[in-house]
This record gives C-alpha cells, structure tokens and sequence, in this order.
C-alpha cells in the first residue's frame, strides 16, 4: 500500500488540533513528505534620525574693534606771526633853482619867497609783538569707553523620551502539555500556542533650552560698560596771540628861499647864471606791509587705540541636533504556513546531510565537523540559517532552504 507522509505543526491558542487525514492535504501525491512550516516574523532594519535637540536661534556677539594707530599730538598750540616788510625808497638828487639869471645884475627887481617842498612822503609803519604760550596740562585718550557684550551660556534640561524601536507582534511557542496527557506518541504532549510579543523600546535623552538662567529666559546678553584710558598731555597753549601796531610817519619837508621877480618890476636881461641848491628826495617804491604767517603746531607722536567698529549682537540659527536609532521595521507576521513538501526523513541520507553541513560550516552557521548526521549542532544551525534568509525557521529540509544552500537533490 502507497502511503503519504506528513508532519503536522499544530496551531492553537494554548489548545489542541485533530490531525488532518492526508487526503486534507492539497495536492497531495504519494511517497510525499509534507510540512506546516513556522514562518518567523520578517524585520527590515531602519535607522531612523531622532531630534534630540530643536532648532534655536541663539545671540552671537560680535565683539567691539579697536585699532591701534599713531596719532602727531600738539605739544605746542598753532599761532599766527606777522612778519614786518617795511617801506622802500629811493634817493633822488634834485637842483632847484632858487635865482633866476640876472638877479645879480638888477637885485632891486627881486624879492625872496618862502617855499616848501616834499622830500619825503608820509608812510605807514607796523610793528608786532609775539606770541606768549603757557604750559597747560591737557587729558588725552589712548583708548576709548566701549560696550563689553558677553551671551550667557544657555542651560539646558534633560527629558526622557522613549521610542519604539520594534513594534509589539506575536509569535508561536511550543509547550509542553499538563501532566494528563495520555498520547501514545512524545509529540501527542505538546502544543503550540500564539503568545504575544510585546515592543521594544529604547530611551532617548532629549535636550530642551530652558534659557541662560535656567529660567526660560531669553535675554542671555550681558553687557559691562569699558573705561576710556587716558593720559596727561603737557601742551603750550597760546595764552596772548601776536599783536600788529600800526602807525603813520608823517611826511618831511624842506624850506627853501628863494627869489623871484616882484610883480611891479621889470623883467631884467637875463645875465649872468642862475644859482640852484641841490635838495635830496626820497621816493616811495614799496610801501610798508605786515604779513600773516601761520605757524604750524609742534607735534609729537602718540600711540593709541580707536574704535573702529561698535560691539554688536547677531541671531544665529543653531541647528537641530539628532541621535541616530536603529528600528525593527515588520515587512511580514510570522506565523503558519500552508503545507509544503520538505524531504522524507527515511530519504534524507547521509550524504546530503554531509552536504547541508559543509554548506552550513562554510557560511560561517555551523562550527562541528561534518558527521553525515542531523544532529542538535546542525539543526540548530540550519534553523539559523532559515531565520537569517526568512525561510520557515523549523529545521526541517525544505527545497527552498536545499535551494538558498546551493544543495543539489
């Protein structure tokens, strides 16, 4: 008589099932070894980002910028100076005649006269007094007053969160039955049962500002006021400017007599020669002038610092922080699988065992020697194999698994 051989894995909810007949076992065919195979739940692995940290803008400062320069300080004040140009002239001789021809000859005729002649014009004189100074003690800075800007660290607290890392799924589990069970065979005692798997979590520290005072506080700026430094500064200052005087020299003149013939009288012969004095003038080329002249400050050089640019505050987006968190991710619910074929035990020889474990030991699943036997070693380490592959994790030679070993049949 043909027969049919099956193995039947029982699903229950901590109870029993009939077996079922081989001919409830579709398609069936003769001198075939069936199998209800437990499909363990399948998890794709997923790395998620976790914001541990939000996004915040946070004050930034900008500090103020002082540049040292050299600075020509006046260790003795400008003043104005008059430079005196006084007047040109120039020396004219002159022959004045002061007897006609002929007075010598008919003196009755003549009469002397008074006349005034200009030898010298009048003419503007300056004169200038100079500048008196005093030794005046000044303040001068060598580094200006200026805002110290300073952001306060922000505080922060610690606040748990939990994530789920795997959600919750279920799973079967095979039991022993209680103590009265009567079943001829070791299998008869056993039950598989739908137990729940509850999920799996991981704690995850989340950071949340809670201001500089640890308050909730925005304002984390403090600002501290910077000094000026200064220095004396010993200075000649202009205590009596320079004074211009000016005066008028008055004109020069020169008296002279002289003769000439009285109105009544008669023309004489002009006989004998005329007499003349020599008389000195002086001309005028240039009048006098005062010129303005500015003297420059006496310096000396002074180094000091200047602000160049103010102290300011800026907003900065800080970026969100974040944690990475590997989730299991459920692609497929384990649980039973319709009936496959898997290979008969009585046809599951020892070469092909041989096979499955060198298969095994090169993959890295199985440590033993090869013995040719299926035995806890082997299939413990196929049924690792089938889980790693999400093949039917039972341990039972299916073609899929022979397949995915590369074990011919």
């Amino acid at each position: 008589m043909t027969k049919v051989y099956f193995a039947l894995v029982l699903a229950c909810t901590c109870s029993t099932m009939a077996l079922g007949q081989p001919d409830e076992i579709p398609g069936a065919q003769p001198g075939k070894c069936y199998a209800k195979c437990l499909m363990p739940s399948r998890y794709e692995s997923v790395t998620d980002q976790v914001m541990v940290r939000p996004s915040f803008s946070e004050q930034v400062v900008v500090p103020a910028q002082l540049e040292t320069i050299t600075d020509n300080v006046p260790v003795k004040e400008a003043c104005v100076r008059y430079r005196i140009e006084p007047a040109v002239f120039e020396t004219l001789t002159e022959k004045i005649e002061i007897a006609p021809p002929g007075r010598q000859a008919s003196p009755s005729a003549f009469e002397m006269v008074q006349e005034t002649i200009l030898i010298k014009p009048a003419v503007k004189r300056y004169t200038a007094t100079e500048p008196v100074f005093a030794l005046v003690n000044e303040t001068v800075d060598l580094e200006p007053a200026y805002m110290l800007m300073e952001v306060l660290p922000q505080q922060y607290e610690e606040i748990l969160e939990r994530i789920e890392t795997r959600p919750a799924t279920t799973r079967w589990v095979r039991k022993k039955t209680g103590s009265d069970c009567l079943g001829a065979e070791p299998d008869d005692c056993f039950v598989w049962c739908l137990v729940e798997e509850p999920a799996q979590y991981e704690d995850i520290y989340k950071r949340v500002a809670r201001g500089c005072d640890g308050a909730g506080s925005d304002d984390c700026l403090r600002m501290t006021p910077v000094a000026a430094k200064t220095s004396p500064w010993a200075v000649q200052k202009v205590t009596t400017p320079a004074q211009l005087t000016e005066t008028i020299e008055p004109a020069e003149y020169l008296t002279l007599s002289k003769w000439v013939l009285k109105p009544s009288a008669t023309p004489p012969a002009a006989t004998g020669a005329a007499e003349y004095q020599t008389v000195t003038k002086k001309k005028l080329l240039q009048a006098a002038r005062a010129v303005e002249e500015p003297v420059p400050a006496v310096t000396k050089p002074l180094v000091r610092k200047v602000l160049k640019a103010a102290a300011k505050v800026e907003l900065q987006t800080v970026p969100p922080e974040y944690t990475s968190v590997t989730k299991k991710k459920l692609l497929r619910n384990g649980g039973f699988s319709e009936w496959r074929e898997i290979v008969c035990s009585e046809k599951l020889t020892g070469y092909t065992v041989r096979q499955i474990q060198e298969a095994l030991r090169a993959m890295g699943y199985y440590k033993g020697t090869p013995d040719n036997t299926m035995n806890a070693l082997t299939k413990s380490a196929l049924i690792q194999f089938q889980q790693d592959r999400s093949l039917p994790a039972d341990g039972n030679v299916d073609y899929e698994t022979l397949k995915a070993l590369g074990v011919g049949y």
